[in-house]
């Protein structure tokens, strides 16, 4: 079954996007509150992730999920647009089960295209 994407919803990219950066966010921002944690050698300025420490963990996923869900978002609205000229993504599906009542609507209906 071949099916072909057409439209991506920015609000959902951007949802998703977010998530994804934010737990990438929350991983970077554990490596830095560790880096943090380092000693300063005495008589040198700390620098900006000495200074974050801790809350590098609440900080970094936040930036990184804020900025990945608006990135996302941006590419889904291009996407889009390039798709309405081009034609979108085409996917083919294989091994899909349908419920008994698409069943039952397609053998009534048999020259019905919806789901192809």
């Amino acid at each position: 079954m071949h099916l072909q994407i057409r439209r991506i919803s920015t609000s959902s990219a951007f949802l998703i996007g977010m998530a994804l950066h934010g737990f990438i966010g929350f991983l970077v921002g554990i490596g830095l509150a560790i880096v943090a944690g380092f000693d300063v050698p005495a008589g040198t300025e700390p620098s900006f992730v000495e200074r974050l420490g801790a809350w590098a963990i609440v900080v970094v996923p936040f930036v990184y999920g804020v900025a990945g869900g608006l990135l996302t978002a941006i590419a889904a609205a291009l996407y889009n647009a390039v798709a309405a000229v081009v034609g979108g993504l085409r996917v083919e599906l294989r091994g899909v089960r349908r419920s008994k009542a698409e069943q039952a609507s397609r053998s009534e209906n048999p020259n019905s295209t919806e789901g192809a």
